[in-house]
């Protein structure tokens, strides 16, 4: 298989802004994409199963060269002020994704699963899951999100991330676990549908225009941050998170419907999940013929992921929250970089997020430069 500058593993948001942002700094890089599905499906499945309407993120917040050029592409395609949400002008989920098409082009894509790393002389080598392998001097783990968490109790219920997730007709009463972003969109989205919803939380519903200090957006909070020692980052990443908050529109969305009674709600922690429903831990049960689990996914990468063997192969240290120790170049070692939120020790707590993958695009395509440089400079030194 061709040797390659760079193996992006992952498909998703950040794995093809960080390959247009380094194919646009470099032209003349040899990438390519390694994904088994096609360019941004899994978010699209994602975005799909939990009924998202509008992106938390501002309109500054996507996957565009320029800052405005999601502005600009909505003025120029006919997108009026339905597709920018509030204050913070927040994109549809229409726009955004018609948008990141239009922005990121079409680069080679290897249509496989990642399975494993080795290092090479010149770099490393990726295993892919049809015996064939490709070799990089730089590789960047791209991943995504790890596998969905599941709460003692209740490892056999399904999850709204689960792969094929439906919600089908309405019928059997449901509960809906989970008080964040993602519960309330999937509760509106059933009861919109006609299911009976209970939602289940653990307290009240919470707003907040972002999931993070906002601040951290640009260089007022990332520069001490970035100042900090790497063992004191993890206490702020947990300081910064507002985990389990709700944006004004989503807020606004359940608490009228909790009020109304189109949705039912209860206040407590599950503990199991029964043939009869779900059992809290002050001993209630709440009646219910379907589990449906909202709960976000797991912060460790699972051990079986490409990430999780990397850790374990090459003895990456992680925080006690499974972000990764980077340098600045987002290198967990010489040519193997790391995006998405185990990247948060040096992007910070919106790593995972869209600007997150502004960020790591940022980083990335400046190694790419200076690798360019490098060699030219090289070339022109034995001319």
């Amino acid at each position: 298989m061709t040797d390659y500058d760079w193996l992006i593993i992952g498909g998703g948001p950040h794995g093809r802004f960080i390959a247009a942002s380094i194919a646009r700094t470099a032209p003349d890089t040899r990438l390519a994409i390694v994904d088994p599905q096609a360019p941004m499906a899994a978010w699209r499945a994602r975005a799909a199963a939990c009924g998202m309407r509008y992106l938390r993120s501002s309109n500054a917040h996507h996957l565009g060269a320029r800052a405005d050029s999601l502005r600009r592409f909505a003025a120029r395609h006919g997108y009026d002020d339905a597709h920018a949400l509030g204050y913070y002008r927040r994109p549809s989920l229409a726009l955004f994704n018609d948008h990141a098409a239009a922005e990121l082009g079409t680069p080679p894509h290897i249509q496989q699963s990642a399975q494993r790393l080795s290092r090479t002389r010149q770099g490393w080598e990726v295993e892919l899951d049809d015996g064939q392998r490709a070799t990089a001097r730089r590789v960047v783990l791209a991943t995504g999100p790890s596998r969905p968490y599941r709460p003692a109790g209740f490892e056999a219920a399904e999850h709204v991330f689960d792969p094929g997730f439906e919600l089908g007709a309405p019928g059997a009463p449901t509960v809906i676990v989970g008080g964040g972003i993602t519960g309330a969109q999937l509760a509106l989205r059933a009861a919109e549908a006609g299911h009976r919803v209970c939602w289940l939380t653990r307290r009240p519903p919470e707003p907040a225009h972002f999931d993070s200090d906002p601040c951290y957006a640009g260089p007022r909070c990332l520069a001490p941050f970035a100042d900090t020692p790497l063992a004191d980052r993890t206490a702020m990443l947990a300081d910064a998170r507002l985990p389990g908050t709700l944006p004004p529109d989503i807020h606004g969305a359940i608490t009228t419907a909790l009020a109304d009674g189109t949705i039912a709600w209860r206040r407590g922690e599950p503990t199991q999940m029964r043939a009869d429903g779900v059992r809290l831990d002050d001993g209630r049960v709440i009646a219910a013929e379907r589990v449906i689990l909202a709960t976000g996914f797991t912060p460790h990468p699972a051990p079986e992921s490409l990430l999780g063997r990397a850790i374990t192969d090459f003895r990456l240290a992680t925080d006690t929250d499974g972000h990764l120790h980077l340098d600045t170049d987002l290198a967990a070692l010489p040519g193997l970089h790391v995006a998405g939120r185990p990247a948060s020790l040096q992007l910070g707590p919106m790593a995972g997020n869209i600007k997150g993958a502004r960020l790591a695009g940022r980083t990335l395509a400046a190694v790419a430069q200076r690798q360019a440089l490098s060699e030219l400079g090289a070339l022109a030194a034995h001319s």
